[in-house]
This record gives structure tokens, C-alpha cells and sequence, in this order.
């Protein structure tokens, strides 16, 4: 799960404006340009003058293909020549990356005494900052209070990272991951209403488990599925995007997930259900629970400390006991509970998932009826059911981050209508 190409839809032809400061980390920065404009987004740069003696701009005008606007490259010929003004107006998104203590305080206090600076304060688009410095730097009063300030004034800070820095400290300040920089860029996109986001999901937790839970044998065989955790991850995804504060819980360890997303891995079924009990516990109000991990039906009624040795075996015969249903287990008066259903008979899919819907005490079940040619267990594409009591919804086969939004959408759906029944 490498890949960001799932955003593009977020991106397709969006005007992006990267100002970037002189920090050393600033190379870093072709990265995420690079990404944007795989992803279909229209990049400008600007460069401090002091950014341009760590790094020539020529190298962020190949990828880009627009010259990058610095103090030697202004024009002011006709409105479509390169100058502070006709980038800040040209802007959707404003993104000031990577940015120093010096560029962060001149941005508190409205200096505009570089190209950058001009560009940031004649720009009425959204803006994201990632700051990049020093961890004495970062935590000395002065940076907070610039970094308050800019918050208040409707900066979104992408939070550094704790790594090894230039200055060969270990600490909090490195530059954000570019896959947190372009996560945080497509959020200020759904905020700014492109993509029909009402604000219902802004500070909602959501707690998401995925993957499928792995009973041990012996030592070292397991009991397991093919569960793939995609949906989930996508989900937990789309959940933070749209402003969730999401918790993971997964036996599939995604590579790329974005830095707010609280995640925990997990393997047996009892620690599943210990990770979401502790989970709750960090939630201030009643959580919405998507279960969307495969729990193993049956466990081993035994479990042999040891591996066991074929060699002196002729059959193995294992003994299996009925294992706890979570999702029965979690009460109703703590968790807005969604279920999720896989079933591989067309016929007695529907009633089960309605029986599921009673049954678990679920205000939604999610249906997914298995094909070996489209829905198959790890393929990347998927299609539901969506059922509440009152509500039932087909999605079409979409790919699973698409389809996360279609979830996501009914949730909230039911929910206010919930809300509004009573």
C-alpha cells in the first residue's frame, strides 16, 4: 500500500502554490512535488533567496514546468508573468514547506520582506505550513507563540516529525513525511467544500478494526483467512480525511498511513477486542465502531506450546471451540456499532444481514457478497449492501477508497436521521 494514486480525484487539476524556505530539508520538497503532479495537480513555486543558494530552481521548474517565481525572476511585464502577485492569485491552496523560525515569525507578524513572504501575504487562498528546524528552535516560546498565532489566523500546521536532524540532534522538527504533506493537503481540499463535505464527521472518533485475526496451532502454524485489510485501511483513510480522529486496529500493517491516524496491531481475536476496549477509553464520547476485520468463527481448543513435528504424526487432528463474538460482546450503550458481512450465498445473504442488523444490536451492516470474478477476499475493488433499519442502499463496484466514501455517506445519513427521530 504504496501508492497515492487513490487521491488523485482529490487533486485533478487543483492549483497548488509551494513556497519554500531555506531549510536543508528543502530537497525534500521535489518529492512532494513530484507526487503532486503524478496525481494531476497544477504545482508553482516560489523560492526565498536564501533557498535558492541550497538548491537551483531549475530543478523544481523540470517538474513543475512553470518557472519558479524568486526575487531575480520577477516580471512585471503583463499580469501573466511571474510575480508575487499573479502566483497568489493564481492559487487554490497556498503550501509553505519546508518553513524555518525566521519564515514562521515574519508570517506572524505580516513581514513581507522576500518573494515568499510577499507571495503568503498577497494570497487569500487556504495555507498549510510545514515547519522544518532545529528542536530547541521549535520548542522555544517564541516559535509557539508564532505557531498559536498562525493557527488563530487559519494556517493548518503539518506537525514535524521526531527523527535525526542536520544538526545531527535527535528530536522533534524534521519535516513531515511528503505522504503526510500531500494527506494534509487533500484534507484542506474537502474542507474547502470540493468534495460535499458537510463537517459531520470533524472530530467525530471512529474506531476501525481490519485484517483478520490469527488463532495459533503450535508455535508457529495459526488458524487465519484471507482477509486482505484494505477496506479498512481505506476507510480509516477516508474517515481522516473528512475529520475523524480515527484509531486502527489491523493485522495488516499498512506501509502509508497518515500521522493522525492512532493505529494498533493487533493479531488474535482477544487482542482485538483488548485493543478496542483500550480504544474507547481515549475517546471522550461514545466512539462509532466500524468492525470491519475478519474474527475468526472457531479457535483451537488447544494449543501446543511447541511446534508440532510431523514426523511423528501420521494425521493431525485438531479440536475447535466456538470463539467469542465481539461484536455481540461490545454493548450498543457504548459504541455505535457497524457490522460488516461476508457471505457467499446470493440467495441468504440479504436475511442474514438483517438478522445481524437485530441480532448485534448494529445500527448499520455493511453486506458484501462474495464473487470469486469481482469481490473476491484481497481484490482492490468491492461492492455492498448498506442496510440500517430504516435505509438500504446498492453501491456499484467501485475501487475501495471510493467505495469508503459511500459508507461513510450513509453513516451519516442514518445517523442524523437517528439524531432526528428523537
Amino acid at each position: 500500500m504504496t501508492d497515492l494514486q487513490f487521491l488523485a480525484p482529490f487533486f485533478a487539476q487543483k492549483r497548488i502554490l509551494l513556497l519554500v524556505s531555506a531549510s536543508v530539508s528543502l530537497y525534500k520538497m521535489l518529492d512532494v512535488l513530484s507526487t503532486l503532479t503524478k496525481l494531476g495537480a497544477q504545482v508553482k513555486v516560489a523560492m526565498s533567496k536564501e533557498s535558492t543558494k541550497l538548491i537551483n530552481p531549475t530543478l523544481f521548474e523540470a517538474l513543475s514546468k512553470s518557472v519558479v517565481l524568486h526575487q531575480d525572476s520577477q516580471s512585471w511585464s503583463d499580469t501573466h508573468t511571474p510575480n508575487h502577485i499573479s502566483y497568489a492569485k493564481w492559487a487554490e491552496v497556498v503550501l509553505i514547506a519546508p518553513a524555518t523560525a525566521n519564515t514562521i515569525a515574519k508570517l506572524a507578524y505580516g513581514i513581507a520582506d522576500d518573494t515568499i513572504l510577499c507571495t503568503a501575504l498577497a494570497s487569500s487562498a487556504p495555507k498549510l505550513i510545514a515547519p522544518a528546524m532545529n528542536t530547541t528552535m521549535l520548542n522555544a516560546p517564541q516559535t509557539r507563540e508564532n505557531l498559536n498565532k498562525l493557527r488563530c489566523l487559519g494556517f493548518e500546521i503539518i506537525e514535524p516529525r521526531i527523527s535525526l536532524l542536520a544538526c545531527g540532534e535527535h528530536g522533534k522538527g524534521a519535516l513531515a513525511q511528503h505522504h503526510d504533506i500531500v494527506f494534509a493537503l487533500a484534507q484542506v481540499l474537502i474542507k474547502m467544500g470540493m468534495f460535499n463535505n458537510t463537517g459531520f464527521w470533524h472530530n467525530k472518533e471512529v474506531i476501525i478494526t481490519g485484517g483478520g485475526s490469527k488463532e495459533n496451532i503450535d508455535s508457529v502454524r495459526v488458524l487465519g483467512n484471507l482477509s486482505s485489510g484494505k477496506q479498512a485501511y481505506f476507510l480509516a483513510i477516508a474517515l481522516h480525511l473528512l475529520g475523524a480522529k480515527v484509531f486502527l486496529i489491523s493485522s495488516s500493517v499498512p506501509t502509508i498511513l497518515p500521522q493522525g491516524i492512532h493505529f494498533i496491531e493487533v493479531t488474535t481475536s482477544i487482542q482485538y477486542y483488548q485493543a478496542i476496549i483500550e480504544s474507547k477509553k481515549m475517546c471522550r464520547a461514545k466512539p462509532i465502531l466500524f468492525m470491519a476485520a475478519a474474527i475468526a468463527d472457531f479457535i483451537p481448543e488447544a494449543v501446543s506450546q511447541t511446534k508440532i513435528k510431523k514426523d511423528s504424526l501420521r494425521n493431525l487432528q485438531l479440536t475447535f471451540e466456538k470463539n467469542m463474538d465481539i461484536l455481540s460482546k461490545l454493548s450498543a450503550k457504548e459504541f455505535v456499532k457497524i457490522g460488516f458481512k461476508a457471505e457467499d450465498n446470493h440467495q441468504s445473504a440479504f436475511q442474514n444481514a438483517q438478522g445481524m442488523l437485530h441480532k448485534k444490536e448494529c445500527t448499520i451492516v455493511c453486506l458484501n457478497v462474495l464473487d470469486s470474478l469481482k469481490n473476491a477476499f484481497g481484490s482492490d475493488n468491492n461492492q455492498m449492501t448498506l442496510i440500517s433499519s430504516n435505509a438500504t442502499q446498492e453501491t456499484p463496484l467501485l475501487d475501495k477508497f471510493s467505495l469508503s466514501f459511500e459508507i461513510a455517506a450513509f453513516t451519516q445519513q442514518v445517523l442524523l436521521n437517528d439524531d432526528n427521530a428523537h
